[in-house]
């Protein structure tokens, strides 16, 4: 189907389905240009040890091929892929994200648990008139589930191990159902749901439920007349429930409204929403046709259009630790100004490396709300660990590993994150702009002063004799700087005094 530079993609690599969704906007309302799913059932390839099964990966790799043909024709800067849970566990998740991006010609972005609920609130908010009364939202998806109270944005989110292909998987082997069975899962569903309840509970004016499980249940329940159409209510559920124990395996779920494709791991994910049901007091739960995918589309689109919700994040954690904004700021743009002089010896893309640069200037000094001594390690390590909204994992591993050396002597890169290769010119920007503005002097550096680069391994700074001459301290730590880059990195970095 024919595209243009309007369309928006998002492909979600999901624990259960691949969904790929491809749309543009018409007054601010999503259209949707194509739409393609494939169960893969990615979770279902685990082994004991948290590998991804070559089988699994082959079922994925087949689904990919067709989707990296669909997505020709989007613009690459507005396409977006997602792996959630199983890519999150899987031990192996590496080797097999290089085998997808070779085959998509476009990188997989890993998100946290309280990421995905929150795109999967995105989604769901865009399906529904914008409105002041507090909303659930519950999305089981092949591995996980999420549950998010918010208005018009989220204000509380989790991320539940639990989902439709896991729990079918260890309750309910080989498709055999029982009542024995049905109440193990239930309870562990429970136990999991349970120290989350007290946040959550009767804290909502309105319910409503995404994914293919909940759309399913929804499905079936209006065709039997059990609840009204686009409607779940607990009446309705326990009338499924017994249709459910009524039946022996899973393949003999001659349900009306149930899909072949869905019986082998409807059971595991109708046990979870009955939990949800039970732990959170719920009488109904409307279901709505939208999801993650219409959320990475809405927030995508947020991004090339100046509402980035990683600039809201970064907002937020320079008033959380009490970090220095000025200086940030200075450092900030002192990073642009030097960056084209390096932007040709980079991995990243100049746009994604400026911004990288910007926000690791900006959250530079977040380790001192720790301690002073040490303080770019325990930044670095609330970067690399820290919930932060917008952003993927690789996304705050790079920004980690910038913070973690922005002084003192450089450390090689100490992450597994798939997709994270060390960027040692940006770092080099970063230290020089921080040694620059060691002072906190609030005026601009002279326009004199200029970073130059022959290779990834050779900088030259050309500054002023007379600012080196007033300015003794700053053309010392220059010159101890060239000479730590040389002996750590093999760097050559040259100052050059002009008359």
């Amino acid at each position: 189907m024919a595209q243009n530079s309007d369309s928006y993609a998002a492909l979600d690599l999901g624990s259960n389905s691949f969904h790929l969704l491809i749309a543009s906007f018409h007054d601010d309302k999503l259209r949707v240009i194509d739409r393609h799913k494939d169960m893969v059932r990615l979770a279902a390839g685990l082994d004991d040890d948290g590998r991804l099964s070559d089988a699994a990966q082959e079922r994925a790799l087949e689904s990919l091929t067709k989707m990296a043909d669909r997505l020709r024709g989007v613009p690459r800067r507005q396409i977006r892929i997602v792996g959630t849970n199983t890519l999150r566990a899987a031990s192996n998740a590496n080797e097999f994200m290089a085998k997808a991006e070779a085959v998509l010609g476009l990188p997989i972005n890993i998100i946290s648990g309280t990421e995905e609920a929150r795109l999967v609130y995105l989604g769901v908010a865009n399906d529904f008139a914008p409105e002041k009364q507090r909303r659930l939202v519950l999305d089981i998806g092949g591995g996980s589930t999420e549950l998010v109270i918010g208005t018009n944005t989220p204000r509380q989110l989790e991320s539940l191990p639990m989902g439709c292909v896991s729990f079918s998987m260890r309750y309910f082997k080989n498709g055999d159902i029982s009542e024995k069975a049905f109440k193990k899962a239930v309870n562990a569903a429970r136990q999991m749901i349970g120290p989350y309840v007290e946040p959550f509970r009767a804290q909502w004016d309105e319910a409503v439920g995404s994914s293919g499980t909940i759309r399913s249940i929804g499905k079936i329940l209006a065709e039997q007349q059990f609840s009204e159409a686009g409607y779940i209510s607990a009446d309705g559920l326990e009338k499924l429930k017994d249709q459910v124990l009524a039946t022996d395996n899973s393949r003999n779920l001659n349900i009306p409204g149930l899909s072949d494709d869905r019986k082998d791991v409807f059971v595991g994910g109708f046990a979870v929403l009955y939990a949800l049901f039970q732990e959170l007091d719920m009488q109904g739960l409307h279901v709505s046709a939208y999801a993650i995918r219409e959320g990475i589309i809405h927030d995508l689109a947020g991004r090339l259009h100046h509402r980035d919700k990683r600039e809201d994040t970064i907002k937020q954690f320079i008033i959380q630790y009490g970090i220095d904004g000025p200086q940030g700021n200075r450092i900030a743009d002192l990073c642009s100004r030097f960056l084209p002089a390096v932007a040709n010896h980079i991995s990243t893309t100049e746009s994604e490396a400026d911004a990288l640069l910007r926000w690791a200037a900006q959250l530079h000094e977040l380790g001192l709300a720790i301690a002073h001594g040490g303080y770019h390690k325990h930044g670095a390590y609330i970067l690399g660990n820290a919930d932060m909204p917008g952003f993927s994992r690789q996304e705050q591993a790079r920004l980690s590993f910038l913070v973690a050396n922005h002084r003192r002597k450089p450390k090689q890169l100490n992450t597994a994150t798939y997709g994270v290769t060390a960027d040692w010119p940006l770092v080099c920007v970063l230290r020089l702009a921080c040694i620059f503005y060691r002072r906190r002097q609030p005026k601009k550096l002279p326009e004199e002063i200029n970073l130059s680069s022959s290779g990834p391994d050779e900088l030259s700074l050309s500054i002023p004799e007379d600012w080196l001459n007033i300015n003794p301290l700053i053309a010392a730590d220059l010159e101890d700087e060239a000479e730590l880059l040389n002996k750590s990195l093999n760097i050559k970095l040259r100052i050059e005094r002009k008359n």
